[in-house]
């Protein structure tokens, strides 16, 4: 069984704000913003949603195929994600741009602000190779490529999560729509959700009877995991993981971790259950090896700075749940 992991792969510059956005920003003169926040720490570190994915999944002792476009500076991350045993296949290299670069600004609240550089994003990565038993997760890349893969998973009947995440605003409402209608998952955080509702105009009932599985991240909150099938409805509450620090030192990248965890878990369950089967999954107990994954990333400062080996976490996942992966 194979893992496609498409999306960005990009370098992440993280910056800490020793302070809060909301003191420093005027709503009612928003619409003349200029403001430059003095930040505490910096650093550059491997990232990008499809990056971040594959890099947990390895952690977790999955094995994924990337799929991504890169440009000419890409050799330090290639050589690090070959030595992480990531199937590099799918990748793109395009010498005459630069991969895509995020920079991103943390306050003291976990809020955050990004300044994202496309790239070699811009272009297409390779088509993935379908076989059988694939599972496939879109996650936030070039806009036009996530559409193709909707269709062509769709097509090919490859069971597929698709998390619009930063891309959201560059759906049509039709769009957007017809990939919630094709997906086998659809995750979202709370802020995303909402503006799903907005761009698609569903309520929520009509959103979750499109997908058939609904999961929406709520950071310190934890997460919903919410599933209807043949008119039959099921929704799980999972608690978030308090980091082991007193103080959580970066939240940034603890979304890819959570979905890492999230297709970790169904590999686990039974994979033949999708997309028919939704509701024998043990979804309690795959959201709450997602919750455990992403809690590594926000103790860790960077998106793929965290280290633990398979029988560490599920050592952690026992002392943290009194259950066996």
């Amino acid at each position: 069984m194979r893992i496609l992991v498409s999306g960005s792969v990009a370098y992440d510059r993280i910056m800490n704000f020793p302070g809060n956005f909301e003191d420093f920003i005027i709503p009612d003169e928003i619409h003349k913003l200029n403001v430059s926040f003095s930040v505490k720490k910096y650093t550059e570190t491997f990232g990008g949603a499809a990056g971040n994915i594959a890099y947990n999944l390895s952690l977790l002792e999955e094995k994924s195929f990337l799929y991504a476009a890169v440009g000419s500076d890409f050799l330090k991350y290639e050589n690090y994600l070959k030595k992480l045993k990531v199937n590099l296949s799918g990748i793109k290299k395009y010498k005459k741009i630069l991969s895509a670069s995020a920079n991103i600004i943390t306050d003291q609240k976990n809020n955050q602000i990004t300044g994202f550089f496309a790239g070699a994003m811009n272009f297409s990565a390779k088509i993935p190779r379908i076989t059988k038993d694939d599972l496939a997760i879109i996650a936030p890349g070039n806009p036009n490529e996530m559409l193709d893969l909707v269709e062509l998973y769709n097509n090919k009947k490859v069971p597929f999560i698709f998390d619009p995440g930063q891309q959201i605003i560059q759906f049509t409402k039709n769009q957007l729509r017809q990939a919630i209608k094709q997906c086998s998952i659809y995750i979202v955080n709370d802020y995303e959700l909402s503006l799903t509702q907005k761009i698609t105009a569903f309520t929520k009932d009509i959103l979750l009877k499109n997908s058939g599985v609904l999961i929406t991240t709520l950071g310190a909150k934890g997460s919903v995991v919410e599933i209807i099938q043949k008119n039959k409805s099921e929704r799980i509450g999972i608690r978030a993981v308090k980091p082991r620090l007193v103080s959580i030192k970066d939240p940034t990248g603890a979304g890819d971790a959570y979905r890492s965890g999230i297709i970790k878990g169904i590999i686990i369950s039974n994979l033949e259950l999708l997309p028919k089967n939704y509701l024998q999954f043990p979804w309690l107990k795959i959201g709450q090896l997602a919750s455990l994954a992403a809690v590594y990333a926000v103790e860790n400062y960077g998106t793929q700075a965290h280290k633990y080996t398979y029988d560490q976490f599920k050592n952690r996942y026992f002392k943290e749940f009194k259950l066996k992966i």
